[in-house]
């Protein structure tokens, strides 16, 4: 993923999606700026979306062909774990700036492990692979943007990874409500405990404790 963008609250269509994913593109390769001719063929080759609450944009086992820019709306990815019955682990939330895929589907020509899923209605922006490496091709601004991307999601994986093993749950809730309050009001509670690897009655405990303290 590369970075963020403040909340947009403008039109779900098609132009104002694109103008958003140009301005965050420009954002995340300044100083380069890409041509013009090499952002109208992105635009050509790109699909707009909207998507309804629980619709997926990506489900383990198919392989992802696509990277994809949230204009508005919020997502997350889950995968259903094998050691506990299959059920939902949530992995990761994605609200309005982020550009994301399942790295490793869309690099390596695998089946995807994870389900994007979107929590309220979204809307969506979908660059398909033979577009993005013909925009690399094209243009270094935009090959530099596919570097980003890359490097925005490993950083994001280590980091998550690091504080679920290092911190303790109250202080791994803190960090979500610090660090993404806007995420944290619109996610139910029990996406949340599952994303920071909790109980939803483990949650409410910290949530008391916490609540009771600033009384």
């Amino acid at each position: 993923m590369v970075g963020r963008a403040g909340k947009n609250t403008g039109e779900m269509n098609r132009e104002a999606a694109l103008a958003a994913f140009s301005r965050r593109l420009q954002v995340a390769v300044a100083p380069l700026v890409p041509t013009e001719d090499a952002m109208v063929r992105l635009h050509d080759g790109a699909r707009h979306r909207i998507l309804g609450k629980g619709d997926h944009i990506l489900r383990a086992g198919t392989i992802a062909d696509e990277v994809f820019f949230v204009h508005q709306g919020l997502l997350r990815y889950y995968f259903n774990d094998p050691n506990d019955d299959g059920q939902e682990r949530t992995g990761q939330f994605f609200d309005e700036g982020i550009v994301v895929t399942d790295a490793e589907s869309f690099l390596a020509r695998v089946p995807a492990e994870q389900n994007f899923e979107a929590l309220e209605k979204s809307s969506i922006v979908a660059l398909p692979r033979v577009v993005l490496n013909t925009g690399y091709d094209d243009d270094h601004a935009i090959e530099r943007f596919g570097r980003l991307m890359l490097e925005e999601a490993l950083i994001g994986s280590q980091r998550r990874a690091s504080r679920l093993l290092t911190l303790q749950p109250e202080d791994r809730y803190r960090r979500f409500v610090e660090t993404r309050p806007e995420v944290a009001r619109r996610v139910p509670q029990y996406l949340i405990a599952s994303y920071l690897g909790l109980t939803p009655e483990s949650l409410s405990r910290i949530r008391r404790r916490i609540a009771s303290r600033s009384d």
